[in-house]
């Protein structure tokens, strides 16, 4: 048995080596892609399928729909078809009936990224800026003494006071282009390790391929899932408000810029009451917050004080979900690990994003979703060569996905925990994101400038909206970008200032009958046309 689980391993690794280098040496010169077969191949891995829903999947448009060598649209709509079956599906477990789910590319692509085109997220009809102008040269490429690039993604001041410190510079792109070409690109990865800023060696697929790292994770599923702890079935009650297919489920999160805080408003579209925790003094970026926390309660205690944590253990016991995207150590030290969490909570999913992975050479190694890009090649194969690395024009790629992958992992978890019982642990890492989206392939750069804004199946889209009276001011942002037809997402709670809401469980919803009048009411109401797929 063990020679037979090695044996799939080494060819899943090998499956995955092939798969990246054929994606980027074997451009794509049309469009035809199987949407419906890659997203089977997702689902499969979990016993799943596109039927499991109860109706049809749709895609609608195709790649390329931006000046990019990225399946953009491609990714994002299967990440969000992905979620949405498995939310269907549990749908259907708590006795709804089936439905229909479309994705327009053209919108799903705007889904990735939003804030960067400073059009959709607006705050009284004002895009959010932020007061840190060091951001910004975060996203630049850096030469070093070998003639290699870096990237220097440190988001926040902390980790850049730390960069500064170790390089003897300040934080402008002139002082770090002179400290940087002092040293080699791998001293640099070595120094970030050591001292845990970012420093990140620009890589191309053929040279990551053939690290270490590369065969720890291409022999992990997209969506780790492990069940760390037994114990009793949890089903899912009777349905509740008849709206959303999470209705009832807790998650808290401690999620912070994109690819953390992103679980908790993709399980609260779909209907969790999703509470995040902020640690007293803890920075972010303000755009990003309002975009990534859309339809998240946020709250701030001080998780270092002893009645701050038993304040967070007991927000836990009363949690279905726990998420977040923390430095390596951080939740160790918190008593907030997986399996910590599990003698807390007996029976939580536990659910983490980390950008190199939970464990293996790279697992101190901080990073963001462009070092994802940069390390496994996808930049490279962006820009054309090693000297001429480029990130796409979203600027953003794993990091969405990364949540969404995550979110669906705890909805997978959450179906197991009701059938088999146990606490889980999910697991997603920002860099088997980025090699799956270098498996779908890449496209050739003559055919995209050929391509790209020539309208009909490549027409960008304007995104579906939501604007909302908050207590912040009148919020506009994009929606989920998927159409189900019963139960489309929505919010109950759109955005508050980070920090200001209370740390305590909303009331559950009152459970009705999945064949009582009201459920078959509400479900009516909510009852939505089904978009048929363009001929």
């Amino acid at each position: 048995m063990a020679a037979e689980n090695s044996n799939g391993t080494a060819a899943r690794v090998e499956e995955m080596r092939a798969r990246m280098l054929r994606g980027e040496r074997e451009r794509a010169a049309t469009d035809n892609f199987d949407l419906i077969g890659e997203l089977s191949k997702l689902l499969q891995e979990h016993g799943l399928s596109p039927d499991s829903c109860g109706g049809s999947v749709n895609f609608l448009k195709k790649d390329p729909l931006m000046s990019t060598q990225f399946r953009l649209g491609g990714s994002a709509a299967l990440g969000l078809a992905m979620q949405a079956v498995v939310a269907c599906h549990i749908f259907r477990l708590r006795g709804g009936p089936g439905q229909d789910i479309s994705i327009d590319l053209g919108q799903a692509i705007r889904r990735i990224a939003p804030i960067s085109e400073r059009r959709w997220e607006l705050l009284n009809n004002t895009p959010v800026g932020t007061p840190d102008t060091g951001l910004f040269h975060q996203f630049l490429f850096y030469k070093t003494k070998d003639e290699r690039h870096v990237m220097l993604t440190n988001m926040y001041t902390g980790m850049r006071a730390r960069l500064t410190g170790v390089l003897g510079c300040s934080d402008s792109p002139t002082s770090l282009r002179k400290a940087v070409s002092k040293y080699t690109a791998d001293e640099l990865e070595v120094l970030g390790e050591k001292y845990g800023f970012v420093a990140a060696k620009v890589r191309s697929i053929e040279e990551f391929v053939k690290e270490p790292v590369f065969d720890y994770l291409a022999a992990l599923p997209i969506i780790e899932i492990e069940r760390i702890a037994g114990g009793p079935p949890v089903p899912f009650s009777d349905f509740c408000d008849g709206t959303h297919p999470l209705s009832g489920i807790r998650a808290l999160g401690m999620g912070h810029v994109i690819a953390g805080a992103g679980v908790g408003r993709s399980l609260a579209a779909y209907g969790a009451d999703c509470l995040n925790i902020w640690r007293i003094d803890e920075e972010e970026h303000e755009q990003i917050y309002l975009s990534a926390n859309t339809g998240v309660r946020s709250c701030m205690i001080d998780v270092r004080s002893n009645s701050g944590r038993e304040q967070v253990y007991e927000l836990l016991r009363g949690a279905d979900v726990f998420y977040a995207n923390r430095r390596p150590g951080l939740l160790e030290s918190l008593g907030m690990d997986a399996h910590a969490a599990s003698k807390i909570h007996p029976g939580i999913v536990h659910v983490s994003v980390s950008c190199h992975g939970e464990n293996g050479p790279w697992k101190n190694r901080v990073g963001f979703d462009q070092i994802a890009g940069a390390v496994t090649g996808c930049l490279v194969a962006e820009g054309g060569s090693l000297e001429t690395p480029k990130l796409p024009p979203t600027n953003i790629v794993n990091d969405y996905l990364g949540a969404w992958m995550a979110a669906t992992g705890a909805m997978l978890a959450l179906i197991r925990r009701a059938k088999e019982g146990g606490s889980y642990k999910v697991h997603v890492s920002l860099d088997r994101i980025a090699m799956w989206i270098a498996g779908l392939g890449f496209m050739d750069p003559k055919y995209v400038n050929q391509t790209v804004g020539t309208g009909g199946d490549h027409e960008l889209v304007d995104p579906q909206l939501l604007t909302a009276v908050t207590s912040l001011g009148v919020y506009q942002c994009t929606t989920e970008q998927v159409m189900l037809s019963r139960t489309p997402t929505h919010f109950a709670h759109v955005i508050s200032a980070r920090g200001t809401d209370v740390p305590v469980w909303l009331p559950k919803p009152k459970a009705h009958k999945p064949n009582s009048a009201i459920f078959l009411e509400r479900i009516k109401r909510v009852t939505v046309p089904h978009v048929p797929p363009k001929m």
